[in-house]
This record gives C-alpha cells, sequence and structure tokens, in this order.
C-alpha cells in the first residue's frame, strides 16, 4: 500500500487525526516497511536522548560550603529531568505501538490468540460464506469449512474438506490459502472452484480469474491460468492440467444446478448421494464403465434418475431410502 505523509503520521502520534487516517496509518504501520520506519524514528530519539558532556566546569574555588551545596543540588534537578525526558522520548513510541497494535489486532490475528470457526454444509444443502476481508465462498454439500474469525497479519488460511466456489478480495501482502490435508492451494486475488472431499484422492481445481498455485505436501508447484482446470491425484503425485472448454460447467453446483460431463458412474453417484442425501447401492460393477453429460435443475431425485437411464443401459431403482443401480 502508499505510505501516508509524514503530517498524517504525526497527526495519529498527536492523537488530532480522522478515524480513517489513523486506520490508514495503522494499516501501513503493519507492513515491513511501516515497521522499519518505526524502528527508524525510535532509534533517532534515543540517539538525541543520550546525555552530553557535563555542563559545568568550575574554574575557581568554591566560595562556601552552601554554594556548592546549591550547585549540587541544582545539577541534580537537571539530572532528573534529563533522566525523565530520555524516559519519555523511548517509551512514548512504545506505548504508541502498543495502542497501534491494540488497534490493529482489532482487525487481524496479530497476537495469535484468534478463535476459529467451523461450518458443515449437510448433505442437500448449499450456503455462502463471507469473511472478514471480504472474501466470499460458496459451499457444496457435505463440505466441511474451518476458518479464523480474524485472519493473520502475513496470510489468510482457510481449511477445507469438500468443494466450495471463492471469491478472493485481492491482497498481495496476505495471500489466501486452502488448506486441504496435506496439499495447499496459494491465491492472490481470483475467482476459482476446488473440489476435495478426503474420500477421494483426487483434487480438482477450476480457475475463473486471477493467479493460483497448488503446493502438494508431496513435491514441487503447479501454477494454474484462467480457463485451466488441474486434477491433482494425491495418491499417486500425478497433475494434469488443462484447457478448461466450458468454465462455467464446473461450477454450476451453486446455482442449484446439478451437470456432469463426461463424468465416471462412480464419480456421479457420489454427487448424488451428497446433493439428494440418499445412498446409492452399485449392485453390478459392469455399470461403472459408463460416463455422463446431463444438465439438470434442482429437480425430484425420480426424475434424475429417469434421465440418467435415457444415457445408458444402466439403471436405478429408488425404494425409498436407497438407490439400487443395477444393468438392465
Amino acid at each position: 500500500m502508499n505510505r501516508p505523509s509524514d503530517e498524517t503520521i504525526q497527526k495519529v502520534i498527536d492523537g488530532l487525526a480522522t478515524t480513517e487516517e489513523a486506520n490508514t496509518v495503522a494499516e501501513w504501520l503493519a507492513t515491513e516497511e511501516g515497521q522499519m520506519h518505526l524502528s527508524h524514528k525510535m532509534d533517532i530519539q534515543a540517539l538525541h536522548a543520550k546525555e552530553g558532556y557535563e555542563e559545568l566546569f568550575v574554574d575557581h574555588i568554591i566560595p562556601s560550603d552552601k554554594m556548592f551545596d546549591r550547585i549540587v543540588e541544582h545539577g541534580k534537578r537537571r539530572r532528573f529531568r534529563r533522566t525523565i525526558l530520555r524516559v519519555a522520548a523511548i517509551a512514548i513510541p512504545f506505548i504508541f505501538i502498543l495502542g497501534l497494535g491494540w488497534q490493529v489486532n482489532k482487525k487481524v490475528d496479530l497476537f495469535g490468540k484468534t478463535e476459529y470457526v467451523d461450518v458443515y454444509v449437510p448433505k442437500g444443502e448449499r450456503i455462502q460464506v463471507m469473511f472478514q476481508d471480504g472474501t466470499k465462498a460458496y459451499l457444496n454439500s457435505d463440505t466441511h469449512l474451518r476458518y479464523p474469525k480474524k485472519f493473520s497479519l502475513f496470510d489468510r488460511k482457510v481449511y477445507l474438506n469438500g468443494e466450495g466456489y471463492f471469491t478472493v478480495d485481492k491482497n498481495p501482502d496476505r495471500p489466501f490459502m486452502v488448506q486441504m490435508n496435506d496439499d495447499v492451494i496459494k491465491v492472490y486475488g481470483t475467482e476459482f472452484n476446488v473440489k476435495a472431499y478426503s474420500a477421494s484422492n483426487l483434487i480438482y481445481v477450476a480457475l475463473d480469474e486471477g493467479d493460483i498455485s497448488l503446493i502438494p505436501f508431496a513435491k514441487g508447484k503447479y501454477c494454474v491460468k484462467p480457463g485451466e482446470k488441474l486434477t491433482y491425484d494425491r495418491s499417486t503425485g500425478e497433475c494434469r492440467i488443462s484447457k478448461n472448454q466450458d468454465t462455467e460447467f464446473v461450477s454450476l453446483w451453486k446455482k442449484d444446478i446439478l451437470a456432469f460431463k463426461n463424468t465416471p458412474l462412480k464419480d456421479v453417484v457420489a454427487d448424488m448421494n451428497r446433493w439428494y442425501n440418499v445412498p446409492f447401492i452399485v449392485e453390478d460393477s459392469r455399470a461403472y464403465i459408463y460416463s455422463y453429460t446431463i444438465v439438470s435443475g434442482n429437480v425430484p431425485l425420480e426424475k434424475m434418475l429417469t434421465d440418467l437411464e435415457k444415457i445408458s443401459p444402466v439403471k436405478f431403482y429408488f425404494d425409498g431410502k436407497q438407490v439400487i443401480v443395477s444393468m438392465k
């Protein structure tokens, strides 16, 4: 961020600044440049506060003990005042820093004592969450999200198990990070969809805007560009990045639209289990060879099963409690 003027900084120190000016100076002093500025100012003040040479040199005989006592007492008072000024010159910046730290800590986790919020989206539901920095997260069914009430001074980290679409408020000094078990997505102001359920070894990432990188626990770093999608296998370490031909298709779920494109049956039944909160039992393993492409609104389960049966020779039977999958 831009450095506030010296006049504005001094107004804040003197207690004459507006709320907006105080907030601007507080945010700047929380940066590396601002911390260096404070350190430099303190060094200068400490240097000026050092004692000088002895100020009194008497080149004649003291006329009386009384005169000598008065001079000594006068010197003591001067040294006392000088000591007080020196202590004040050093203490005031520290008091200012403590006050500033209190102001900054109201917005960020400056002292590492923040509380966390745990969110779980049940199967069949979807919700939206907004963080204190303005970042938004749309969460799909059966998703766990853990995030701090106040982000730290140097990064903004959340913990995800499930699927979410993030619209991240840009702040290059405090990257946004999505932790998925041992793997991390590092974000610098962007919009992207990430799907990473702990029950699956696969991580899917689709980037609409901005700049992100996946940093796996095992090795390396994979950068994703806008319009690209990434698939990472946590069990093998294999990563595949390709052009996303239908950029909005991946995140249609946040508009209450269930969509599949060349999706294997295994993933279809997993998503439908979360979407409708109904278990699927695949009785015939031959059904796993089929993939599905379909876009459907938030229709009843029976209607969706009927549409799926039109695509392949696979039968879906709902007995009121679970869906039985078999060959026709």
